[in-house]
């Protein structure tokens, strides 16, 4: 083995090993630039290549002797097998002689009944062929016109009549045609061959004429109205009369069940029946109710009215005289009622036509001829004053305050709103009053007393006393638990009107006497009212009086401030007389009045 060593240049480097063996020499060479494979060359047969043996040789010999000649096989292969090479690695002998053995293996000898299985293959085509072209009919919709054409239909192979089926192309087009089938009529129009839309132009020209024009009249009393085709739309129904139409002869029945009618002999055997058996249907004109229910509405609004009962149109102060309003009857109608009349007219066919209806009169709760009869002075109460000038004045101007007041129901009256402040610029002037259980002199005092007279006018005619107040002892011109207390702006006397009517208040002073009177409609013939009261308790004053030095009197001066009073517990009851007979007692209110030690003041 020789070696070439390599320079500082870069340079192919070349190696070459020589093996010797029987007969043969084995060279390698390399590039230093790359590796390349060894070359093999004949050499002496001096001595065995390494990896190479005689067995090996004589397997290769004998397979290819058994299957193919060596130049034979060389022709299948791009790189045939050099069967003389040296191989100096078994794996690649090895490698390259499997290819050559497996190849050989794949190669199949000459089947001998070859023939007998192609001609198998073609009859079995053939049959397929065939019931391909047995079932094109059914599958495939493809029908022959030199052949029978046949289908398998619940287990049984039928067969195509050519008439029937003409037929039936015949039928099957004449049902699927979008018109209406002949024999049927429509307001005796012939609309069979017609498609829907001509069948209703031509029975709109039918119907244009008319025939749909009405006229109600209805008549109430002296009044008359007109409920007519002008007023109210109307429409025909020819779309679903069409539709009707149209649909006849393409619809199925429950009939066929469990029959073998199929769905098409029954649509047409339904449209070849009305050929013989025609059909007419009719439209109908449909008014609009809601129009309709308007205009009755209106007329049962215009009818209908509430009576209207007598008033109290005046009431003169002086004279104590009414005037009244007349009571007006009213009058009523069924709105309903007088709906379904009219729409019964016209589906009834009636479209000219008059409709009289009575209403129902309805009489007024209160006439005139009844408030005249019960409208007059309800009560009435009158208290004797004293003969201080000063505080009739003082009444007087209060009792002319409260008079010609009208009290409307549901309203409150107030004492202090109707007379105002008492002021010495309303001519007021001073007079007794009690104050801090004393009597002093005020202005205004003393029109407690004409607040007490109202009280008691009030309460007999039955009105609500909402704020009232005793004095602080009893007052000598009315019994106990009777009076009203008022003084600005504290102490009010309030009632009110809880009866349907309005009322009227009289009230003057004369001659020392002053009184209340109240007008309105009566409590009832022979019902009156009264007012009584007891007393429950009376606490006496102790018996010696009680002594207060006041230093501003005169010496040896005494002075009696506060008298002694004695007190009491009252109650006060409501009764109802019928006749002149006690029919019902109510407690009204109870009272209390202070006892009071008389005090006397000394120096």
């Amino acid at each position: 083995m020789t070696q070439t060593p390599t320079g500082g240049r870069r340079t192919r480097r070349t190696q070459t090993h020589t093996y010797e063996g029987s007969g043969e020499e084995i060279v390698t060479s390399r590039s230093s630039a790359a590796p390349r494979r060894q070359a093999v060359s004949r050499a002496s047969t001096v001595r065995q290549p390494m990896g190479r043996s005689e067995e090996l040789k004589e397997k290769q010999r004998a397979y290819q002797q058994a299957y193919r000649q060596p130049e034979q096989h060389e022709r299948r292969f791009k790189q045939p097998v050099d069967t003389n090479a040296v191989y100096d690695d078994f794996d690649v002998y090895d490698r390259d002689a499997r290819k050559v053995y497996s190849s050989m293996e794949k190669r199949k000898r000459r089947d001998p009944h070859r023939g007998l299985w192609m001609a198998v293959i073609f009859l079995c085509l053939l049959c397929i062929g065939a019931i391909g072209l047995f079932l094109a009919p059914q599958v495939m919709g493809v029908q022959f016109a030199t052949m029978p054409n046949c289908a398998f239909v619940n287990g049984s192979i039928i067969t195509m009549d050519q008439e029937r089926y003409d037929n039936y192309r015949a039928y099957r087009s004449y049902m699927s045609s979008d018109v209406i089938y002949p024999g049927v009529y429509v307001d005796g129009v012939s609309v069979g061959g017609m498609t829907v839309e001509q069948a209703k132009s031509a029975i709109g020209q039918v119907n244009a004429s008319g025939g749909g024009d009405f006229a109600i009249t209805v008549n109430i009393g002296n009044k008359s109205w007109s409920i007519d085709s002008g007023k109210v739309p109307m429409t025909r129904n020819d779309d679903e009369v069409l539709s009707q139409a149209y649909a006849l002869g393409r619809s199925n029945t429950t009939a066929l069940r469990g029959t073998k009618v199929t769905p098409f002999q029954e649509r047409l055997n339904a449209a070849l029946n009305l050929r013989t058996a025609p059909v007419n249907l009719q439209t109908r004109l449909t008014y609009d109710k809601a129009t309709i229910r308007q205009l009755t509405d209106s007329i049962a609004q215009f009818v209908n009215r509430e009576p209207i009962n007598a008033s109290v149109a005046t009431f003169d102060f002086n004279t104590r005289s009414f005037t009244f309003n007349s009571d007006s009857p009213g009058s009523y109608i069924d709105g309903d009622a007088l709906y379904n009349q009219v729409i019964g007219m016209l589906e009834g066919g009636q479209r000219y036509a008059t409709l009289v209806m009575e209403p129902e009169i309805i009489l007024a709760s209160v006439t005139k001829a009844e408030l005249m009869n019960s409208f007059k002075l309800i009560s009435s109460y009158t208290t004797e004053t004293t003969s201080n000038s000063n505080r009739n004045t003082n009444v007087q101007l209060s009792a002319e305050a409260i008079n010609g007041t009208t009290v409307l129901p549901g309203e409150t009256f107030s004492f202090n709103r109707a007379t105002g402040q008492r002021t010495a610029e309303k001519g007021y002037l001073p007079a007794a009053a009690i104050a801090g259980g004393q009597s002093v002199d005020e202005i205004g005092g003393g029109v407690c007393q004409t607040s007490s007279t109202l009280f008691n006018a009030v309460a007999r005619a039955n009105m609500q006393i909402v704020d009232r107040s005793p004095h602080a002892w009893p007052s000598n011109y009315v019994d106990k638990g009777l009076d009203a207390t008022v003084n600005w702006p504290n102490l009010d006397f309030k009632f009110k009107n809880t009866s349907d009517w309005p009322i009227f208040i009289v009230s003057y002073y004369n001659k020392r006497k002053v009184t209340v009177e109240v007008y309105g409609m009566s409590l009832g013939d022979g019902v009156s009212i009264d007012l009584e009261s007891e007393v429950t308790y009376t606490k006496k004053p102790p018996s010696e009086p009680n002594y207060v030095l006041n230093p501003e009197l005169a010496p040896g001066e005494q002075k009696t401030t506060i008298k002694a009073r004695t007190g009491y517990e009252v109650d006060t009851y409501k009764i109802w007389y019928q006749n002149g007979v006690e029919v019902k007692r109510e407690k009204l209110f109870d009272s209390t009045y202070r006892m009071y030690q008389e005090t006397i003041e000394y120096n």
